[in-house]
């Protein structure tokens, strides 16, 4: 898809801490690396809120969610696919930057943990966070936060 935006794209194998996939617009040449997620069902993002805001657990798995915690990237963009049966062609995209996971996945968790008075559900205590498409639709197909991406380079 980043091909047909007018950047090239160059995927990672292997583990590399941060990002998947490193892109190139193909006429400024100016690069930038992108955290990539792709599922065929359930959530698109799955993490723990520890990595993104302070949080702490009692003695009785009672959960406190303090601030946001400062990120080394806020500006890294992420591309949510959301791939359908017939792969690529009929896949869903959510372009954003790692600051908007954080707020989305914060307040979601926030949410959830005050709808349960701050107790996890059956009294555990797991710190999984997660955002699933209701959670980031607003970002579908939201291409513009490509560094120099123009909507005539491509299909947007």
């Amino acid at each position: 898809m980043l091909g047909t935006l007018g950047y090239y794209a160059s995927p990672y194998s292997g583990n590399v801490p941060g990002f998947d996939v490193t892109a190139v617009h193909s006429e400024s040449l100016k690069s930038f690396p992108i955290q990539v997620k792709a599922s065929t069902k359930g959530a698109l993002v799955q993490s723990s809120i520890d990595k993104w805001c302070n949080h702490s657990v009692d003695e009785h798995n009672r959960q406190t969610i303090g601030t946001l915690k400062p990120l080394k990237h806020p500006s890294l963009v992420w591309i949510l696919v959301r791939l359908s049966d017939s792969g690529i062609s009929g896949a869903r995209f959510f372009i954003c930057t790692e600051r908007d996971i954080q707020e989305k996945i914060v307040a979601r968790y926030t949410a959830f943990m005050e709808k349960h008075d701050y107790c996890r559900p059956g009294g555990g205590a797991s710190p999984q966070a997660v955002l699933n498409i209701k959670d980031v639709d607003e970002f579908e197909d939201n291409w513009a936060v490509l560094p120099d991406y123009r909507a005539a380079d491509g299909l947007a």
